[in-house]
């Protein structure tokens, strides 16, 4: 017997003696990983024998007291960051900076010194030295902020994968060992947490990734989608050896805060391309916080969402008396763009048929704006303002059913987009890389009205359209549907004569101005800036390919006649027919390709169906959102784009509810969780439905049946439950209106061989019943209350919700 073993504590069971001897090798591995060079060597007072069981309830009890030690209001700290990148001993990146960081954002105050590593092939070694995701990264890192994150060793749920050993005292800190049970799965970290004895804070944790750890971040940790798509730009790759990882705290007026974060990564990268094999790479990595103050946010209450509707909002956003007596059918819309004096004048024809009698109607423009005539079989009528609601007053009664036309001049200087408000937006005046003028309007939000005359209500579409739009001779000017001519005038100026043959929400009418170069490819029409033709000749060449999947699985292009066009832009936009997708990097981008992606999804889901309030915009995030990973899937199969859909569970934020407040036409919140959250809930529903045929079927019916129309959350909703003949109003209502995850509680019995699971949902909608898979088994049906289920054969460490595949919260409970 060696010394070693017989140290071990008498109090301990025989079964448990191979455990606590791999633990103290533990300790001598920590030893070798973060030698006394770097870190302050522990002093080992005291062995403290106790049972097995007594390390998990001092974590519990640290855990409980989190609300009391920490202070977790939104400080700004200013820190110091170092970044030590190296390839073969040759140094790729080493940087240092002075940061200010509020919550999990931060910005560059200072920075200190600086080394680049140069070769001809640039964009790989760019790829492979920027692969860290910088003070990020670190930031996530905080165990105590995201304590109950899905893998975290403090989170509930992983304390069936660890085992919790009380290790040592060391001076006022008590040391616990976690260790994987079994080389359980989904045991991805050893580590130490230090622990103060009177306070029972957590000061100081030291984390090593265990194999089963490295396996998770070569399968899902290195970037998702967008390291699988540069690995295969670069035809390179790069697998984690090693990541270890010490993080610690400090007392600071009687709370602790975040101090320091280490972070050391040891990788090898292959490429056969550039006869690399096997060549190491390592990064080390090192935030330290060195001072904190209360953000100014915090103190006056800044920070609070917009809630304080008024009338404007009222006039804009609800579809009153006066704007559902009469149906749009046409506009003719005709601008002249003013490049130097950023000024916009012109006049909008607006055909109608009237729904119910009328004397008087509303039409929208920004107050900014000034209506110089409004004609009416050419006569000219008043009006009046109340903000940007404009009161046109008619010679007498319109009759039901008839067809008439107002025509609408006007000029001014159109407002510039607010990037404070997520969907405040206007023109923007900005120039390319040469210098020339640059112009685009984007205006999902704000609406319409904030550069032309219309009713710029989501509910009414016209049947078609023109748009005429007149700009400074030798720029190329592009909106939506085909271009019927280009017209040269006066005063060295060209009209450019657009027709929309379809209907079309008016958000997406806009216009994006430039020295652009046009070339057309397989059907397809691109608009882009000379400098870069060559670089979208190569980003665009899966265009083809992108939309036969959409089609494949959401049905034909839905604007034929109209063509399909992508566009250059100062802002990535899904501008029906034309879709704009912002600058063209230089370099290769997967960003810029999920980009095209999401707004050509668009097309069908935003364009072909719309929503009627943008309380409802979820339906063209969402479903958009979805959709890249319908082309992931088409593209790189099938766990390529589960992996898609898992990375966005990191995105969402949970602080507001998707569906926004009705009538008012809300852009005042955070809108981000409309596109992640909403994705995740229609791949929820996907499984929930857990038929691939059925599911396809429903997204091509959802196409036909609201094809070319406008629509409410509740008829979709109310589409999908009769389609699949199942009531899913429980599932949207949680998913879309309340800020909680569903959480599935469960506990668990071991009666020899028998596992016993006690089960149910907790959730704000009280007759929540959502199915849900146990992996390797069939669907069990929780509801709110608590049901039982019998397993035979199973042990509690391999139980496992299904939490791949439904957006779930997951906690095991006594």
């Amino acid at each position: 017997m060696s010394r070693l073993v017989a140290e071990i504590p008498v109090v301990l069971q025989e079964k448990e003696a191979m455990k606590y001897l791999f633990h103290r090798l533990l300790k001598g591995l920590f030893l070798l990983l973060f030698p006394t060079s770097l870190f302050a060597q522990v002093v080992h007072l005291r062995e403290v024998a106790v049972h097995p069981g007594q390390g998990l309830e001092i974590v519990k009890r640290m855990i409980a007291a989190i609300p009391n030690n920490y202070d977790t209001s939104l400080v700004t700290m200013r820190a110091f960051y170092k970044e030590d990148i190296r390839l073969a001993g040759d140094t790729l990146n080493y940087n240092e900076s002075e940061l200010e960081i509020k919550g999990d954002q931060w910005k560059v105050t200072k920075v200190g010194r600086k080394k680049m590593f140069s070769n001809p092939d640039f964009q790989f070694y760019n790829w492979i030295s920027n692969i860290s995701n910088a003070p990020a990264g670190a930031l996530h890192e905080d165990l105590i902020k995201y304590a109950n994150t899905r893998y975290a060793i403090l989170n509930p749920n992983s304390f069936r994968y660890y085992n919790y050993y009380v290790d040592t005292l060391c001076g006022r800190q008590l040391i616990i060992a976690v260790v994987p049970k079994n080389n359980n799965k989904n045991g991805l970290v050893s580590g130490r947490l230090f622990i103060d004895t009177a306070s029972l804070a957590l000061v100081r944790c030291e984390l090593v990734a265990s194999p089963a750890g490295i396996r998770h971040v070569n399968k899902h940790g290195r970037g998702g989608i967008r390291y699988t798509l540069m690995s295969k730009i670069m035809r390179a790759s790069m697998d984690f050896e090693q990541i270890r990882m010490i993080v610690t705290y400090q007392q600071e007026n009687g709370k602790y805060y975040l101090q320091d974060v280490r972070r050391h990564w040891e990788t090898v990268i292959n490429s056969n391309k550039r006869h690399l094999k096997d060549v190491a790479w390592r990064a080390d990595f090192f935030l330290s916080v060195k001072s904190r103050s209360l953000s100014l946010k915090q103190v006056t209450g800044l920070s609070a969402p917009h809630q304080h509707f008024t009338r404007a909002d009222t006039l804009r956003g609800m579809l009153s008396p006066l704007r559902s007596c009469y149906d749009v059918t046409f506009y003719h819309l005709d601008a002249d763009i003013d490049l130097d004096r950023r000024r916009i004048s012109g006049n909008n024809k607006i055909r109608f048929k009237v729904i119910s009698p009328f004397d008087q109607m509303q039409i929208d423009l920004y107050a900014n704006m000034k209506i110089n005539e409004i004609l009416f079989k050419n006569q000219s009528l008043t009006f009046t303002r109340d903000a940007n609601a404009v009161f046109v007053k008619f010679p007498g009664m319109q009759p039901v059913g008839s067809i008439e036309e107002i025509t609408i001049y006007y000029e001014g200087i159109p407002q510039v987009p607010d990037k404070s408000i997520s969907m405040n937006g206007g023109v923007l005046w900005d120039k390319d890389d040469l210098g020339n003028p640059w112009a685009q309007v984007v205006c999902q939000g704000s609406g319409a009205s904030l550069w032309w005359p219309c009713k710029d209500h989501l509910s009414d579409e016209p049947d078609s359209m023109e748009i005429w739009i007149t700009v400074p001779s030798g720029f190329s000017e592009v909106s939506n549907g085909r271009l019927q001519r280009q017209i040269p005038l006066s005063d060295h100026k060209t009209r450019y004569e657009w027709a929309v043959s379809y209907p079309i929400n008016n958000y997406n009418v806009t216009f994006s101005i430039g020295r652009y170069t046009h070339y057309r490819d397989q059907g397809v029409n691109y608009y882009v800036m000379p400098y870069h033709l060559e670089q979208a000749k190569v980003y665009f060449k899966e265009v083809p390919a992108m939309l036969s999947c959409y089609s494949q699985h959401f049905g034909p292009y839905p604007f034929p006649r109209d063509s399909f066009t992508l566009v250059e832009s100062l802002y990535p936009m899904e501008h029906q027919s034309g879709v704009c997708v912002g600058r063209i990097p230089n370099d290769p981008h997967p960003e810029f390709a999920a980009v095209v992606w999401h707004e050509s999804a668009h097309e069908w889901w935003g364009n072909n169906i719309s929503c009627k309030d943008m309380a409802d915009m979820w339906i063209h995030e969402a479903f958009a959102t979805y959709a890249e990973s319908i082309y992931i899937g088409c593209r790189d199969g099938e766990a390529a784009a589960r992996q898609f859909l898992n990375d966005q569970r990191e995105q969402v934020q949970n602080k507001r509810p998707v569906t926004g407040v009705y009538n008012v036409n809300n852009i005042f919140y955070d809108i981000s969780d409309m596109y992640t959250k909403g994705s995740l809930l229609l791949f929820t529903l996907q499984n929930v439905i857990n038929d691939p045929s059925c599911w396809n079927r429903l997204l091509l019916a959802i196409q036909q049946h609201f094809r070319y129309q406008t629509l409410s959350a509740d008829e979709l909703e109310q589409f999908i439950c009769d389609f699949t003949g199942n009531d899913y109003h429980y599932l949207f209502n949680q998913y879309l209106h309340y800020t909680r995850v569903p959480r599935l509680e469960y506990s668990l019995s071991e009666k020899g061989t028998t596992l016993m699971v006690r089960y149910r949902w907790v959730a704000d909608v009280p007759y929540f019943r959502m199915p849900v898979k146990i992996k390797n088994h069939e669907f069990i049906y929780p509801t709110t209350e608590w049901k039982t289920l019998t397993l035979r054969n199973q042990a509690a460490a391999d139980f496992e919700i299904d939490e791949e595949n439904f957006y779930i919260e997951v906690e095991e409970v006594e």
